[in-house]
C-alpha cells in the first residue's frame, strides 16, 4: 500500500511537471523570459535498453557517442557484462566462470569491469576490440575494474596477498597500488582525462574518507561533518561526486569543487542521498532514497536537484529508480522498473 501512495503521489507531480513544459513552449510568442525558463529545464526522452533474453537489465556508464554498458540477464540465467551500441545488444562474457558486469567506457568504446573465472575468481577485465584482458591483481584472489579514461588507464581496486583491499591503477600492463591514508583499505572508483583519480580510504582509528590520487599526491577531501565520505566520480575540472555524512548522522549527496564541501541536498525529506556522476558541464546524477530503502534518481544542475520521474512523459509506463551516469550531451543511463521488470534505460534531453 505504501509503494502504490507512493507511485501516485510521483504520478501527479509528473503531470504538474508536463504541464508547465506545455505552457512554457505555448507562450514563446508572449514571454522571451519563459522560454528562457524552458531552455534550462530538461525534458526527456526515455528509452528501453531491453536484456540480453532474460528478463532484467541495468545500465552502469555511457560515453559521448552514445555507448552504453552495465549487466543484463540473459536466458540462460547467468549475469553477463552488456554493451548496447546502436540498437545492437553485445554480450561481453566472461573469463570462464558464469558472471560479469561493466562499470565503466571511454569514448574509444574500451570497456572495464569484471568477470568471474572458472575457479570462481572475480577478476578485472578489460574489453578491447573483441579481446578480453585480464588486468591481474596485487596478489590476491579478486580484482575490480570500475572507470577508464580516454588515455586507456584504468582504476579500481584489488586484493593484496594479505588479504586487504587496496585502489589500484592499471596503466599499459602495470598495475599500481595507489595506497591508503592511516586506514588499511582504500578503493578507486573513477579516473578523469588528467589522470585524478577520485575513491575512498579508510582512516584510523575508524571511518573512511573521500580521496584524490593527484600525480603521486594522495588527498583527503574530507566530510560534511560527520566520519564518513565517499568519492564515485570526478570530471575533467577535477570537480568530485559521491556522498558524505553529515554533523548530525545523515547522508548526503555531495559536491567537492575547489575545497568547497557542498552538500547537494535530497528529495525526500529526512532520507539519505548518494551523487554517482558528474559530466563536464557540471551536472550531477545520483539517487535520493526513502528512509525503507526505495529511491528515485535525481539531477543536480544549476543549484537545484530535480526528481528525473518529473522529466519524463507521464505516460511512459516507467518509474525510474536509480541514475548511475551522464555524459556531457546530458544524455543519462541507469535503471527502472517498466511493466513489473528491472531495466535498464537511457535518457536523451530533448532541446
Amino acid at each position: 500500500m505504501a509503494s502504490h501512495l507512493f507511485k501516485k503521489r510521483l504520478t501527479w507531480g509528473m503531470v504538474i511537471a508536463i504541464g508547465m513544459v506545455i505552457v512554457i513552449v505555448g507562450s514563446t510568442l508572449g514571454s522571451s523570459a519563459l522560454v528562457a525558463t524552458a531552455a534550462t529545464q530538461p525534458f526527456y526522452v526515455v528509452m528501453d535498453l531491453e536484456t540480453l533474453g532474460g528478463s532484467s537489465s541495468s545500465a552502469r556508464d555511457i560515453n559521448n557517442t552514445g555507448q552504453v554498458v552495465g549487466g543484463t540477464y540473459p536466458s540462460s540465467g547467468a549475469y553477463r557484462a552488456a554493451l548496447w551500441d546502436k540498437g545492437k545488444k553485445i554480450d561481453l562474457g566472461t573469463f570462464g566462470g558464469k558472471n560479469s558486469f561493466a562499470f565503466g567506457i571511454n569514448n574509444a568504446g574500451q570497456v572495464v569491469g569484471r568477470t568471474y573465472t572458472s575457479s570462481d575468481g572475480s577478476r578485472a577485465a578489460l574489453w578491447d576490440k573483441g579481446n578480453k584482458i585480464d588486468l591481474g591483481t596485487l596478489g590476491g584472489k579478486d580484482s575490480f575494474a570500475y572507470d577508464i579514461n580516454n588515455a586507456g588507464k584504468v582504476v579500481g581496486y584489488s586484493q593484496t596477498s594479505s588479504g586487504t583491499e587496496h585502489a589500484v591503477l592499471w596503466d599499459k600492463g602495470n598495475i599500481t597500488d595507489l595506497g591508503t591514508l592511516d586506514g588499511t583499505e582504500s578503493k578507486a572508483l573513477g579516473i578523469n582525462n588528467a589522470g585524478q583519480v577520485v575513491g575512498y580510504s579508510t582512516t584510523s582509528p575508524f571511518g573512511s574518507h573521500a580521496v584524490i590520487w593527484d600525480k603521486g599526491n594522495l588527498i583527503d577531501l574530507g566530510t560534511l561533518g560527520g566520519y564518513y565520505s565517499y568519492g564515485n566520480g570526478i570530471n575533467n575540472a577535477g570537480k568530485v561526486v559521491g556522498y558524505s555524512q553529515t554533523s548530525s548522522g545523515a547522508y548526503r549527496a555531495a559536491l567537492w569543487d575547489k575545497g568547497n564541501k557542498i552538500d547537494l541536498g535530497t528529495l525526500f525529506s529526512g532520507g539519505p542521498s548518494i551523487a554517482n556522476a558528474i559530466n563536464n558541464t557540471g551536472q550531477v546524477v545520483g539517487n535520493s532514497y526513502l528512509t525503507r530503502g526505495w529511491s528515485h534518481p535525481f539531477l543536480w544542475d544549476n543549484n537545484s536537484i530535480i526528481d528525473l520521474n518529473n522529466l519524463i512523459p507521464p505516460q511512459s509506463g516507467w518509474e525510474l529508480l536509480s541514475a548511475a551516469s551522464i555524459n556531457d550531451k546530458g544524455q543519462i543511463v541507469g535503471y527502472g522498473e517498466k511493466n513489473g521488470q528491472t531495466r535498464a534505460f537511457l535518457l536523451t534531453p530533448i532541446k
